[in-house]
């Protein structure tokens, strides 16, 4: 039970956030909800939502929660999946996601087309009895077979991963934080460096507009942006441009039956989405860099040189890439204490939206036992 003095000391503890991907507005609700006085710093974190014009690479993700098909049972990894999952069900509540346009879109369903992965599709299963995981009936496979016109070896069927719409989610997120009443500023961070005055908070931040701001915490969720922060402090964190491309295509009437499609369709390493009407979204974290190249779309297009006659035959109306920040030398993602009260949560390369909620907690730990 928390005293009256610690419920004190929240209210007037100061933690800036740096950057508003998915980790920044998580954390953001995090500790608003327990009551710290939060900013949520980013020069687009008034902008638009819209996947049209994907401001950074949660806005320009699919939202794939694929976590208890991960085929480990313990480890870091594994307790940051496990941990989300229970927590997206316990967020998406209280921020009554329903009253918008946000659904969880269940199940996923991911298929075999070696001998080599259904066996660990059946080694999973065994592993992980209790997670909503089954093997895909024979009607079911049969479905898959006649849809991508091929010969499947089987498939599996995980009733509690799904997706959450990145663009939505992030709007009911904000709706959220206004309600909590986080500080949005919408500028550049241009510095960051310690206060060494007494009696100050221990923080500088350093906006564009030579505006300062002190701090008790500094929380980075800023992606590729965090290196060049750091590096005047001497903390070396190397990070990489990594890629992901979305694909959405038209396809033609009468090409499958939308009924049988699960929130998510994963085959050959790339994800499936039935979007609206006739249109599929197709898309992976595909290539290092920033610019999308002609032959990692045509490799997603072919499926590998798998793709069925509907998808050959379909129209690409729109596409879209985002950048992610992927460490080079330690596990994704970072969430570490650098020094008292400069902590840093990014490098969601892959797993942005699904790590999130655990991450956010994380730090949220840090700062209320110091």
């Amino acid at each position: 039970m928390q005293t009256n003095s610690h419920k004190t000391d929240i209210k007037q503890t100061e933690i800036s956030i740096i950057g508003c991907g998915i980790a920044g507005i998580t954390t953001a609700f995090y500790l608003g909800k327990k009551g710290y006085k939060v900013n949520l710093i980013d020069p687009i974190v008034n902008s638009e939502i819209n996947n049209l014009n994907p401001l950074n690479g949660t806005q320009a993700s699919l939202g794939v929660l694929m976590g208890n098909i991960y085929k480990k049972s313990k480890g870091r990894a594994f307790s940051l999946r496990n941990k989300s999952m229970k927590l997206w069900k316990e967020w998406l509540t209280e921020i009554n996601y329903s009253e918008f346009n946000l659904i969880f879109e269940k199940p996923l369903i991911k298929l075999a087309s070696s001998e080599k992965e259904y066996q660990s599709m059946i080694d999973l299963i065994k592993n992980k009895k209790d997670f909503g995981i089954e093997l895909l009936d024979k009607n079911s496979l049969e479905f898959w077979n006649y849809t991508f016109e091929t010969k499947l070896i089987g498939g599996l069927i995980s009733h509690e991963d799904g997706r959450l719409n990145p663009i939505e989610l992030i709007k009911v997120l904000m709706h959220s934080l206004d309600q909590i009443k986080i500080n949005k500023i919408d500028n550049n961070v241009v510095q960051i460096n310690k206060n060494n005055k007494l009696h100050e908070k221990r923080w500088n931040i350093n906006l564009g507009n030579n505006k300062y701001i002190n701090q008790d915490f500094i929380v980075l969720c800023s992606a590729l942006s965090t290196q060049k922060l750091l590096e005047p402090l001497g903390h070396k964190i190397f990070l990489e441009p990594i890629l992901g491309q979305v694909i959405e295509l038209e396809l033609e009437d009468k090409t499958t039956n939308w009924k049988n499609w699960p929130g998510i369709l994963n085959y050959q390493s790339i994800n499936f989405i039935h979007n609206r009407a006739n249109n599929l979204l197709i898309g992976a974290t595909v290539e290092r860099g920033t610019s999308p190249s002609r032959l990692e779309k045509q490799v997603m297009l072919k499926i590998n040189n798998t793709a069925p006659k509907w998808i050959r035959n379909a129209r690409v109306c729109h596409e879209w890439s985002g950048i992610r920040a992927r460490p080079t030398n330690e596990p994704s993602p970072l969430i570490k204490e650098l020094e008292a009260g400069l902590l840093i949560n990014t490098g969601h390369y892959r797993n942005g939206i699904l790590l999130a909620p655990a991450c956010a907690e994380w730090i949220g730990l840090k700062i209320e036992n110091q």
